[in-house]
């Protein structure tokens, strides 16, 4: 936490005094510390097709960017490696070492940190690596160029192979972490039970865990830990593991989302990280995606949305001489997805480009600068040791009856903050005991309209505040 002038303590002293007495009913209360918002990942290449990392001009101005917009962590997705081994390298090594390590440089040289892929299930059936032992079943992941087995967290051969790979990662590269893009086959497991008595109900409570899951996710957490990296997880769609405990910095949430389902996981762990999966959000290009409506309906849950970003792609992975394709016909599978992308870049050359496989066709060229804007009206609320009362629905400090439909939270530090989110489909009239600032129109008042569908970022102005 920053140093504090004493007019600061004072300020943080009868703001918090004053908001905890004004609050009577809200979900969830807690304290910020040590979070990283704003978080981008960066698309480097189409592998398999033959790519280099190496930073270009391109990049150097883009991470630049992010760094001047307050970026806070970069993710580099599957990519980086080279996980059908189609280089000479494997799925825990970059497919352009130099290069790779070239970028982390650069990023570095601007302030950001930066995480790379990796999995603590999946690998490549036709790894030279892979071993029938390592799996407990012929589950996977196929798509794509890739048919991936799982590894099972029950098996001493896996944890034996899959442990020291992934902590090399960190020990090869100075990546600041790393993002687990877990997988596993649930449906599997052999889950026990936790006792009533003994769930955490300061969080939505586990009712039953994985034992063998539990146990190699907190060993992979813990020595991420005490190499002093950053720990993202993916589970899958909008869910967690059943796993007890604190087993992640940051979770990663909404890929594989048909619907967007407003404040989803506001009880879980923090802190979360949503990505809209924009081609089944948009039916796959039936519709177009609202960003405003999407940064509404997670920030006022502390979670500000993942941007999907970096170089474009071409849909060149798909393309690449040798290299088996799997699930070619599935209109929901990657590979129509990348044909689809292909097709479009051959026809626009010159942009609006596509950057991920989470994104629209084309990406709204506006959606960083959107993006970016949101940031900095984030950033302020959620510095470290902020208090936050999220989902108020009794308060002294609103007059206005509070719907269902609307969701209020307060940030309170050294400054005092509130969003309103309307979710309803008429406008919302926000009455207040104390004068409060529109922190976008710089419009001062004890009486606001939140338009349908929008958000409202405010700052107190009473005196003392």
């Amino acid at each position: 936490m920053k140093q504090l002038t004493l007019e600061q303590h004072r300020a943080r002293i009868e703001n918090l005094r004053r908001v905890t007495e004004d609050t009577k009913k809200c979900t969830r209360d807690w304290r910020i510390h040590d979070y990283l918002p704003g978080q981008v990942t960066y698309y480097l290449g189409d592998y398999p097709a033959l790519m280099s990392i190496t930073p270009t001009e391109y990049d150097y101005k883009l991470l630049k960017s992010y760094a001047e917009n307050g970026v806070g962590l970069i993710q580099v997705h599957e990519e980086w490696n080279d996980t059908i081994e189609k280089y000479g390298s494997d799925k825990w090594h970059s497919c352009d070492h130099e290069g790779m390590n070239r970028f982390i440089d650069l990023c570095h040289s601007f302030g950001l940190k930066i995480i790379p892929y990796c999995s603590s299930s999946y690998i490549h059936e036709g790894s030279k690596y892979y071993q029938e032992r390592f799996s407990r079943s012929f589950n996977g992941c196929v798509d794509m160029h890739y048919k991936y087995r799982l590894g099972w967290a029950g098996s001493e051969y896996w944890r034996d192979f899959i442990l020291p790979k992934t902590f090399g990662i960190l020990d090869t590269y100075d990546f600041d972490g790393i993002y687990n893009d877990w997988g596993y086959d649930w449906d599997l497991s052999s889950m026990l039970s936790v006792p009533e008595n003994r769930r955490n109900c300061d969080i939505e409570p586990v009712d039953c865990y994985d034992p063998e899951a539990e146990d190699l996710i907190h060993m992979i957490y813990s020595g991420v830990k005490d190499r002093g990296g950053i720990y993202k997880l993916h589970v899958g769609g909008n869910t967690r593991g059943f796993v007890r405990g604190k087993y992640y910095d940051y979770l990663w949430i909404g890929e594989g989302e048909y619907s967007v389902d407003c404040g989803k996981g506001k009880m879980y762990e923090p802190y979360v990280v949503p990505c809209p999966d924009k081609p089944r959000l948009t039916k796959h290009g039936q519709e177009r995606f609202d960003p405003e409506l999407f940064f509404a309906m997670t920030i006022p849950f502390v979670q500000f949305p993942l941007l999907t970003h970096g170089r474009p792609t071409m849909g060149k992975c798909i393309d690449v001489p040798g290299v088996k394709q799997y699930k070619t016909t599935d209109r929901d599978r990657l590979y129509q997805y990348f044909r689809r992308v292909r097709d479009y870049a051959e026809k626009h050359p010159d942009g609006p480009y596509v950057y991920s496989e989470w994104s629209q066709i084309p990406d709204d060229p506006d959606e960083y600068t959107v993006w970016s804007r949101y940031l900095r009206l984030y950033k302020p609320m959620v510095e470290d040791e902020s208090v936050v009362h999220m989902e108020i629905r009794e308060t002294a400090a609103v007059l206005s009856p509070i719907p269902e439909t609307v969701y209020i939270t307060q940030f309170t530090n050294t400054g005092d903050y509130i969003v309103v989110s309307n979710m309803a489909d008429e406008p919302y009239m926000l009455e207040t005991r104390d004068l409060w600032q529109n922190r976008e129109t710089g419009d001062c008042g004890k009486r606001f309209e939140v338009p349908a569908k929008r958000m409202l970022f405010l700052v107190r102005r009473e005196p003392g505040a």
